[in-house]
């Protein structure tokens, strides 16, 4: 039979703010890594249903929305069990555990048990998740102190042991900082093609430019100033642009400057 992965009483804000991490191996359980360093497989949450529950025509998946006064996140059941989310309505407080999940970076909880609690389960939650969230904190300092002198070495785990820090700790920090990185690196790759492109844009743009203004100069035959040349474009440029390829055009030897503000082509 097959373990039942524990569950981790967590604020919604820290699933938001989390790390989901995807398994290599078929059999390994996706999960997600807080920012304070803790793997939460299953998750347990109380709040307020915040959204009418939906289920689809075919009943093969169904949602609701709960928010527990940190954020606000997506509950999701798929087959058998959309029955949970026919035992909840808007207004319900609720105890759900389940798994967390990510679909296009938006975290979400995929149900696996729901119940109807009254506010003063709520209030027990809150005090349980915070204890649990000081008590982990209380470690997880000492564990980052420990990693980031010694890393992830036999000396960083004896001295974890020696201190009542637990050696998975020093891993989850590991994997945290790694994702982290990996993070970064994604984010970078994305702003460097997204300025190569913006970059591609402006280069375009100014070679169209260029065609305008000389087809402007070419029809007038003589000196032309930059202020008429703008008013004839603003439609389709903005006055930069104009700029940039009128001094595109000067360095190319393609037109010259006759007098201050005004231009001609060498033709």
């Amino acid at each position: 039979m097959k373990k039942r992965l524990p569950s981790t009483r967590v604020y919604i804000k820290d699933i938001l703010e989390g790390f989901y991490v995807r398994s290599e191996g078929d059999f390994e359980p996706n999960y997600l890594i807080t920012k304070d360093a803790r793997r939460v497989y299953r998750a347990k949450i109380v709040g307020t249903v915040v959204r009418e529950p939906t289920i689809a025509e075919d009943e093969t998946y169904g949602k609701f929305q709960i928010d527990d006064g940190t954020g606000v996140i997506w509950v999701l059941g798929f087959r058998d069990d959309t029955k949970f989310i026919r035992l909840v309505k808007r207004g319900d407080i609720v105890q759900l555990i389940g798994k967390v999940g990510e679909w296009r970076d938006d975290k979400q909880v995929l149900v696996e048990g729901v119940t109807k609690v009254d506010p003063e389960m709520w209030i027990l939650h809150r005090y349980e998740t915070l204890r649990d969230k000081l008590n982990h904190i209380k470690n997880a300092k000492l564990a980052f102190e420990i990693y980031n002198t010694y890393g992830i070495t036999a000396k960083a785990k004896v001295i974890a042991k020696n201190k009542g820090v637990p050696e998975d700790l020093l891993t989850a920090i590991d994997e945290l900082y790694a994702v982290i990185m990996e993070q970064k690196a994604e984010e970078s790759v994305l702003e460097e093609e997204l300025f190569e492109e913006e970059t591609k844009e402006v280069k375009e743009g100014i070679e169209e430019a260029k065609k305008a203004v000389l087809e402007i100069l070419r029809s007038k035959g003589t000196a032309v100033s930059l202020k008429f040349i703008q008013r004839k474009l603003q439609e389709k440029y903005d006055p930069e642009t104009i700029e940039e390829a009128v001094r595109a055009l000067l360095t190319e030897g393609e037109i010259f400057e006759p007098e201050i503000g005004y231009y001609q082509t060498l033709e």
